[in-house]
């Protein structure tokens, strides 16, 4: 594949991107990602069309709302490049397939949830099942798909049990649960289990710098959604290396 056709990619992932500003923002707070239109959360004047070019209306507009003036976060911004880049990457691991499209999506739905928990400490029940729905259709073998989905949200049901009972609190969120099972969708059971293994890792340092802070919770679906991507992308490294 040539340079033009990941051109074309990265401006389709962009325009993802700026959608997922909408989900991120609107499911954050439990609005519509519909109605109403897009518009300053502030001053609450529409935006017109060139207002919402992802990247560069922010470039353009320095960063301020056209309106009013008030500040836009420079989340909007890494949110459609990042969204950009993971659509290249999911074309780029598996070529042009229909399987790519709905893997892309599934990486889409990922950085959306990730997102709203790391500012809300929350996951929308909607916007986690889709990310499952999109993970089960990432190849021809839905039944096996749905098998690894099924599994790994077995056992991290039982692990939530084992270790709520053994803290005396809740030791797991619902949500972790079922963005377990879109990963063994995803990623196939060794892969899956890999992926828990890493972002149980990634998140260690955090846990310990919010605990120390006073802060004893921190948002575990972005590592787990950190996992995921590193075990897509590095699948047959990760193979060779335990020679699986």
């Amino acid at each position: 594949m040539d340079i033009y056709f990941y051109f074309a990619v990265s401006v389709i992932g962009l325009c993802f991107g700026s959608f997922a500003n909408v989900v991120i923002i609107r499911l954050g707070k439990n609005e519509s990602v519909v109605f109403p239109a897009s518009h300053c959360p502030k001053c609450k004047n529409p935006l017109r069309w060139f207002h919402n070019i992802p990247v560069f209306s922010f470039i353009f507009l320095r960063g301020k709302c056209a309106f009013c003036g008030e500040k836009i976060s420079v989340i909007y911004p890494i949110v459609e490049i990042l969204t950009s880049l993971l659509f290249c990457a999911a074309f780029y691991k598996l070529s042009v397939s229909y399987w790519t499209i709905f893997a892309a999506l599934t990486l889409f739905a990922l950085l959306c949830l990730s997102v709203i928990d790391f500012q809300t400490m929350m996951a929308p029940d909607s916007l986690n099942f889709l990310a499952l729905f999109f993970a089960l259709l990432t190849s021809d073998d839905i039944l096996t798909n749905l098998q690894a989905a099924l599994l790994i949200a077995g056992a991290l049901t039982l692990l939530r049990m084992g270790l709520s009972s053994a803290l005396k609190k809740e030791a797991m969120g619902e949500a972790d649960i079922i963005l377990g099972a879109t990963m063994g969708a995803f990623l196939g059971l060794f892969g899956a289990f890999f992926a828990l293994f890493l972002a149980a890792l990634l998140a260690i340092i955090p846990a310990l710098i919010n605990k120390k802070g006073g802060q004893m919770q921190t948002p575990f679906i972005p590592f787990l959604a950190l996992g995921t991507l590193i075990v897509f992308l590095f699948d047959k490294q990760l193979l060779s290396l335990f020679k699986f």
